[in-house]
């Protein structure tokens, strides 16, 4: 049996304290936020803003993985108009890329 860190356990349950306070809290705030034409655009576009931010530094240093995974993405967004299907498309093509070396 694996022994977990106190110090590792501690980290991992603050992390989730803090994720469902925001979660929460953004779910509140918003309430209170009235949802106009401009600001449901900006809400639509969060996903894709999210994925971008996190395949791009990789694919720029060079990972070719994520640089076809993000390329995947992007076409597959333009076709579907759905961001699940091309995170779904991201994650397939980078992960066989990284497993047929």
């Amino acid at each position: 049996m694996t022994s977990v860190d106190p110090g590792t356990l501690l980290a991992i349950c603050v992390m989730a304290a803090a994720t469902i306070f925001n979660r929460t809290a953004g779910f509140f705030l918003m309430r209170l936020v009235p949802v106009t034409p401009r600001v449901r655009r900006v809400l639509d576009a969060l996903p894709g803003a999210v994925l971008v931010a996190l395949l791009v530094p990789n694919a720029v240093r060079g990972d070719a993985a994520m640089l076809c995974g993000l390329t995947a993405a992007l076409v597959v967004a333009k076709l579907t108009k759905s961001d699940f299907l091309a995170v779904l498309a991201a994650m397939a093509v980078a992960a066989a890329i990284r497993a047929f070396p």
